[in-house]
């Protein structure tokens, strides 16, 4: 592989520093090599606070205490003789330069060492000691495959690096001047075509998940960036934005969704000394906050790191081919020297051990999840924060599923309306929406909005007519004179407060409709005159989602807090069978943990999850317990909430239509994967055996080798090429 010397930054995080440490001879990184890294820091385990070994990036990224001298680190992996260096202190954003400038240099030495070979290809043309110098330097190009191999020896292990040196140094022996750097030009193009390709996945991987910097205005109009938001900072929120920094209401008012935190979809009002949480919405109103606590700058910036580091994180599959590969390169070490011995032919012994590397092998997985990252988080929106996760996607047979929010939009809507009187939909409507508009109830504001169609405009419009007399029925509804008309909105209690019979068809629609939303009544003068039915709508790609999974096999259970009639009402909108309500957060985690063991009989209590593969999507603060049992843990992040994100698995900012599409390139994902093992396994196999029984040049197992990584490699990008559509 690639020598990616030098490192990455320290980036400070109150008393955290994040150190990148570049481990230069983990090329395929197998689980003896990462067992290592982790024994190296056992020492430090007070102060070492995250250890993530990246298979892609051949590097350790280590998240310590600042009390921590950063060159101790280095010095314990190099202990173990992993070759490590440490990247300068800087800014993160510094780190690039850095790492290009070296890619230039390693392509450049690809290039000088590729024409040297031509040259020495050429006696003829440029003399015979001229050609023996070009083909001489050209294997000391490989002086960066022989440090590694020397590390390799030293720490008593076995890798590529140390198998391909053996070959360059075995053909050096029998004075095989052009084999020898044959194997060194090989060697050095495969690592430049993966580098080249790793960095294109790894370039879409970053680049789907930028997020802008944030702007946030303070008391005096001027703006700062959310990271600026100090405590005390007095900053202004306006209608349909949302509140940057957990703190307390200076002045104004206004009614804040705050769905996204707590699961509740009714909003709740906002006054002077109130509240109010970082990542909640303001939907209508006027706010002035002081800030209590710093703007979590690192949120995002954690998501994505996250996501970014999905790729370094080791899957099942990947454990077990590590785990099969620590004794399959000795095995084939003692196999070649069986072969050498019984031919009496030194050269089928380095023709063996060459077509045994296992780097295809160790690749075969890594590669491909590098690749599925990419699609699944640029064209799905759905952030995986490890690789166990993509499987148990692929794997995925029992999805819990949230209500508000998740299958529903989270705001109240004006679902159906029914004129029972002499008056028209269209004048009820507008009506009782330039009554509703002089109300701060959550519910006005949605019902102004189902007739100006902008939530911010319930303070007024020119659109809505004229009110005078407005009056207050304490908590259950409004009246004034709109058009010379006395109209009242309010629910059954309001009617019974103005002594306004319910007959008719306004009582059927109440029993139509009570277990469906909130049932309002428009009355004029002295009589009903329209029946609304408002509701946390359902999302418009829910039922397809829904009835696209169930073709996929999975099955979907709604485990939601909400009321048995509204909870039956989604999930029979959705489409979903199975309906759980007036569930606690414990609640849901059980019926997880339940679905999880299957048909299974519970002799014992719960203490983990079972064999069977369950999921959970949600989005509120109230899902963090489900979110983080499920096998894999989704939450719906379309505003902000920390705590949720930290507790799931994956992040889905997209819609939930893309969720199909998701569990589908996550299961040809493990296809393809068992597709790379076998390809690598059959040519590891066929040149052996033919080295065994026929013999064949050393300078085609090395082709082989590289070719069946390279085989891999391409392979593994077929992800990029796959396009699924969303569920409209």
């Amino acid at each position: 592989g690639p020598q990616r010397s030098g490192a990455a930054p320290m980036v400070s995080n109150g008393d955290k520093r994040v150190l990148h440490s570049t481990v230069h001879n983990t090329t395929c990184a197998d689980s003896l090599e990462v067992k290592l890294v982790k024994q190296a820091f056992e020492p430090f385990t007070g102060d070492v606070i995250d250890l993530r070994v990246s298979v892609v990036d051949r590097a350790a990224y280590v998240e310590h205490r600042s009390g921590l001298d950063p060159s101790k680190l280095v010095e314990a992996l190099n202990d173990k003789r992993l070759g490590a260096s440490l990247k300068d202190a800087g800014e993160a954003g510094s780190a690039g330069s850095g790492l290009e400038w070296r890619a230039k240099v390693g392509a450049c030495r690809v290039a000088a060492q590729v024409a040297l070979f031509l040259a020495g290809g050429r006696p003829d043309f440029l003399g015979q000691q001229v050609s023996m110098v070009a083909l001489m330097l050209c294997v000391l190009l490989s002086y960066g495959l022989f440090y590694k191999a020397a590390l390799a020896v030293a720490g008593a292990r076995a890798n590529v690096e140390l198998l391909m040196s053996l070959a360059m140094v075995g053909s050096l022996a029998q004075l095989q001047l052009p084999e020898a750097a044959m194997v060194g030009v090989i060697v050095a193009l495969l690592d430049g075509v993966t580098m080249a390709t790793m960095h294109m996945v790894n370039q879409r991987l970053s680049g789907c998940m930028t997020v802008p910097q944030t702007e946030v205005t303070l008391a005096d109009q001027s703006k700062v960036l959310a990271a600026e938001v100090k405590v005390g900072t007095v900053f202004l929120v306006r209608a349909g934005e949302a509140i940057a920094a957990d703190g307390t209401v200076v002045t104004g008012k206004g009614t804040v969704d705050e769905s996204r935190l707590t699961g509740e979809a009714e909003p709740v009002q906002k006054l002077k000394g109130s509240t109010v949480r970082s990542g909640a919405l303001l939907q209508a109103g006027f706010l002035e906050v002081r800030a209590d606590a710093e703007v979590d700058a690192s949120f995002q910036a954690r998501i994505t790191q996250s996501v970014q580091h999905a790729k370094d994180t080791m899957s099942n599959t990947q454990e077990v081919v590590g785990k099969f590969a620590a004794w399959y390169t000795p095995s084939v070490i003692v196999l070649a020297v069986i072969v050498a011995l019984v031919q009496r032919d030194f050269r089928q012994f380095l023709v063996i051990i060459v077509a045994g590397c296992p780097c295809a092998l160790l690749g075969a997985a890594p590669f491909t999840h590098a690749a599925a990252l990419a699609v699944l988080a640029k064209r799905h929106g759905l952030l995986l924060k490890e690789t166990a996760a993509l499987e148990s996607l692929a794997r995925l047979e029992w999805l819990g599923v949230d209500k508000t929010g998740t299958i529903t939009t989270g705001q109240f809507t004006l679902v159906e309306m029914r004129a029972v009187g002499k008056y028209t939909q269209k004048d009820l409507l507008r009506w009782a929406a330039s009554i509703e508009s002089k109300d701060n109830h959550p519910l006005a504001q949605s019902l102004v909005q189902s007739y100006t169609g902008c939530v911010a405009e319930f303070q007024g419009s020119g659109a809505l007519p004229a009110v005078s007399s407005f009056k207050r029925q304490g908590r259950c509804g409004v009246m004034g004179v709109v058009e010379s008309q006395l109209v009242g909105v309010g629910n059954i209690d309001f009617l019974k407060t103005q002594d306004i019979p319910l007959e008719g068809k306004a009582a059927q629609a109440l029993d139509d409709w009570c277990s469906h939303g909130t049932v309002l009544f428009v009355t004029v003068e002295d009589a009903v005159a329209g029946v609304l039915l408002m509701a946390d709508a359902l999302r418009g790609d829910a039922r397809g989602t829904i009835t696209r999974l169930k073709d996929l096999g999975v099955v979907p259970v709604l485990l939601t807090g909400d009321k048995g009639p509204a909870a039956h009402a989604a999930a029979a909108a959705a489409g979903i069978d199975q309906v759980h309500f007036d569930l606690l957060p414990d609640d849901k985690t059980t019926f997880l943990l339940k679905a999880s063991h299957g048909a299974q009989p519970m002799s014992k209590p719960l203490v983990g999850r079972g064999p069977r593969e369950v999921g959970f999507i949600g989005d509120g603060l109230n899902d963090c317990p489900a979110l983080a049992s499920a096998h894999i843990g989704i939450v719906m992040q379309e505003i902000g909430a920390a705590a949720t994100v930290e507790a799931a698995s994956a992040v889905l900012q997209g819609d939930i239509g893309h969720l199909p599409a998701a569990v589908v390139v996550a299961r040809r994902t493990q296809r393809l994967i068992v597709a790379n093992i076998c390809l690598a396994m059959a040519i590891n196999a066929a040149v052996i055996l033919a080295a065994a029984f026929v013999g064949i040049p050393l300078w085609m197992s090395v082709v082989a080798d590289s070719g069946s990584l390279l085989a891999v490699l391409m392979n593994s990008l077929w992800p990029l090429c796959w396009r699924l559509d969303p569920v409209p």
